[in-house]
């Protein structure tokens, strides 16, 4: 039995750039700002006000992002929700917290019920009467890739055709503050730390509106260079293609010499020479971002078109294949190929 193709039949976000838009291909928002909240769109358009007024900005976002694409898909009951997100919803949390210090009353349950981190893939289910699968990881800067490689197995085994995977983040100023300190974010030089919500949809079926195909996912451990290129070595055999045939390379690059170096040492050992994209000045840091790189990538493959925004050194090529590389804390790993349909 052969396997099924998976393609990305749409993807949505919000973000530092403008919302449910991708006129940032065109007219980039580049800001300076260590830390950059996102850009609200009208949530009028997908929430009823007064179910919206009792909901977090990390759900409100998630839910127009995720509305938007069952919108533009036509799938109402996705087979499976799958979230990833490494703080959740962190906002309530402190304020939950704050109460509890600074008073012995009884506490409003709203921020508490908000608070955890499956309360986004929960608020999604519900709002659209799904009742399939449901998961929330929570896993670091790897969570948006676990995510997605939950939805890859699942479609390879035949266990569900449609899932609506998205990555989540919101960030304070006192985290932000503390994770500065750490000199994770917030150092001169790097992109800024921001919050942002993507939800895409994969489909075992190609629609007219289809992105790009999902042609592989992979995760593993830095210390195995060698385990890593043979599983580049089997993607892209499975895509009937060769290395020649990637485009670029999208790195999760933020200016951070350590962590840029890392990236140039994975690219150089996999694919050197190939051109080198970049995402996280324009869409910002945080845990799950690699979420915002697998959006720009499938935006890019579906225009035929890289923007010169997303280019290390601008040039101007048609992308048939996009690898996409995410490591965590030069630790782990994770490899996206993404091909033009």
């Amino acid at each position: 039995m052969s396997q099924p193709k998976i393609y990305i039949q749409a993807a949505e976000q919000v973000s530092i750039q403008q919302p449910l838009s991708q006129q940032w291909m065109s007219e980039p928002i580049l800001t300076d700002q260590l830390l950059a909240t996102a850009t609200v769109p009208n949530y009028r358009d997908f929430i009823d006000p007064r179910e919206a007024r009792r909901m977090g900005g990390l759900i409100k976002r998630a839910l127009v992002t995720t509305l938007k694409v069952l919108r533009d898909t036509g799938v109402e009951h996705p087979d499976a929700f799958i979230t990833g997100t490494s703080i959740g919803s962190l906002d309530y949390t402190e304020r939950f917290l704050d109460a509890l210090d600074e008073s012995e009353e009884a506490l409003s349950p709203t921020y508490f019920m908000q608070s955890p981190h499956n309360t986004v893939g929960s608020a999604l289910a519900i709002h659209t009467r799904s009742h399939g699968y449901n998961t929330t990881y929570s896993h670091g800067a790897c969570s948006f890739d676990w995510a997605v490689m939950d939805a890859w197995i699942q479609m390879q085994l035949g266990k569900i055709r449609t899932a609506l995977v998205g990555g989540y983040e919101e960030m304070t100023q006192d985290y932000f503050e503390l994770l500065q300190k750490t000199g994770y974010v917030g150092q001169p030089g790097m992109a800024p730390c921001a919050e942002m919500s993507m939800s895409m949809m994969l489909n075992t079926q190609c629609s007219d509106n289809c992105l790009c195909q999902l042609a592989g996912v992979a995760m593993g451990n830095l210390a195995y260079r060698e385990r890593m290129r043979q599983q580049l070595a089997q993607m892209l055999n499975a895509a009937h293609l060769t290395a020649a045939d990637v485009s670029a390379v999208m790195t999760g690059k933020n200016g951070n010499p350590d962590n840029d170096a890392c990236y140039d040492g994975i690219v150089d050992d996999l694919l050197p020479g190939v051109p080198l994209l970049r995402y996280k000045h324009l869409f910002g840091e945080n845990y799950t971002a690699s979420a915002m790189g697998v959006y720009a990538a499938a935006h890019c493959l579906a225009q035929g078109m890289v923007p010169d925004c997303l280019q290390e050194q601008p040039r101007l090529f048609k992308p048939c294949a996009i690898l996409l590389v995410n490591q965590m804390d030069q630790q782990e790993y994770s490899l996206m190929l993404l091909t033009k349909i």
